[in-house]
């Protein structure tokens, strides 16, 4: 592989240390794997819908590439994630993993959709 393809591959592991930057001291370790589980969760997607023959999804509705479409849709959720953590700064610590899971949900679910497309 390339240099090229291996900077497009994982492109997104930039949100990591943007994640632990850009929220407060005690949210930085949750920000940071709430990026890893949508970067691993978007491979997996990729690899489940790559793995039945459809490179470009389903109904091929859209001809780009489903890993370029994920890793839009999830890099659009993570920016969103990071505004909302960046402004409640004094949220506690369950209201902060609950917030995480629905976001993560619906960036998994949106995903799954355009990727379906």
């Amino acid at each position: 592989m390339d240099i090229m393809g291996l900077i497009h591959d994982w492109a997104d592991i930039i949100w990591i240390p943007i994640a632990a930057v850009s929220v407060h001291k005690g949210q930085r370790i949750k920000a940071a794997a709430f990026v890893v589980f949508c970067m691993l969760t978007m491979r997996l997607q990729v690899e489940l819908i790559r793995d039945t023959g459809f490179d470009t999804g389903y109904l091929n509705f859209m001809h780009s590439d489903i890993f370029n479409r994920a890793q839009i849709v999830y890099s659009v959720f993570i920016v969103l994630f990071l505004i909302l953590s960046h402004y409640s700064p004094n949220t506690r610590g369950a209201i902060y993993m609950a917030a995480s899971i629905s976001i993560y949900f619906m960036a998994f679910f949106s995903s799954m959709l355009i990727m379906l497309l």
